[in-house]
């Protein structure tokens, strides 16, 4: 009997750990400033459509559990938005800020960019966006203050997707790269094909970016498959479409619009190489991306 009242109050225990456990919505405040909520956002799924005219795509291929937030309004003051997406894992989260950002901060989260009139972040499963209709001394003070409130409400840190400690430095645009394992992305920096030729889904982790300058700019993608075999399929596919005499141990071949090409693998991972403007420059970004491969 003893050991039957101690398993239940353990188990009242975990569950009022539960009931009480926080998420970053509730640590904004009711009112600050001469700022308080007039309306709370909660969202799931399919729910975002009504809510983002044609943006609920981005959150959704990058397993959107839910966004929450709220819009603060004050007299005479223009309205701000909070928005919270809490996504299935962090690199689901930092996929989506390297979809979002033009350049890379490090004032919030684990990666920011702010303006006058918004500031977006990262940080463990979440992605936030802060921002105003109008920026007035205010409203811009307000969205760093929320910003900051949100940030430290977030205990625990994510980690960065592997692959992305494959890509050279050198040459790299700045901000110049997104993550992401769902195809619609495949096309986003460079077009590649009009459906999913490398089988790409959500257990492969995938990152293209760019390298040089605009007049002259390559693209390179990785891809890491759950195994080798998905691997070289992928390959085979790839070098069908593109370069079928493209020999194993020479990987670069000029196409017909005198752009180069090249496509390697090794293990798990897949590498491809479009649009380099010579063999030179394609060479050398290769050989520099697969000392880290």
């Amino acid at each position: 009997m003893r050991n039957y009242f101690l398993l239940l109050m353990m188990s009242c225990m975990n569950l009022s750990a539960v009931v009480l456990e926080k998420f970053p919505v509730d640590s904004l405040p009711e009112e600050f400033s001469s700022y308080q909520i007039t309306e709370r956002l909660n969202y799931t799924g399919k729910e975002l459509y009504d809510y983002i005219n044609g943006g609920a795509e981005l959150y959704i291929s990058y397993g959107l559990v839910s966004m929450t937030g709220c819009k603060y309004t004050g007299e005479n003051l223009p309205q701000i938005t909070v928005e919270i997406y809490e996504m299935t894992s962090p690199a689901n989260a930092y996929g989506v800020y390297t979809q979002s950002r033009d350049k890379e901060e490090q004032d919030y989260g684990q990666g920011s960019q702010s303006f006058s009139d918004f500031i977006l972040f990262w940080k463990d499963c979440y992605f936030v966006i802060v921002n105003t209709q109008e920026v007035v001394p205010e409203s811009e003070k307000a969205i760093k203050y929320l910003a900051g409130v949100i940030d430290k409400s977030i205990p625990k840190k994510g980690n960065i997707p592997a692959i992305i400690n494959c890509l050279p430095k050198e040459n790299l645009v700045p901000a110049g790269f997104l993550y992401f394992h769902h195809y619609i992305w495949l096309n986003a920096y460079y077009f590649i094909a009009d459906y999913n030729i490398l089988n790409i889904d959500e257990k492969t982790d995938a990152v293209s970016a760019k390298y040089g300058e605009s007049d002259a700019r390559s693209y390179l993608l990785l891809i890491e498959y759950p195994d080798e075999t998905k691997t070289e399929k992928a390959y085979k596919q790839l070098q069908a479409k593109y370069a079928p005499e493209l020999k194993s141990d020479e990987p670069f071949l000029q196409l017909e619009d005198k752009t180069w090409f090249s496509v390697w693998k090794k293990g798990k991972k897949l590498g491809a190489i479009f649009n380099g403007v010579s063999r030179e420059k394609t060479e050398q970004l290769y050989k520099t991306t697969i000392i880290n491969f």
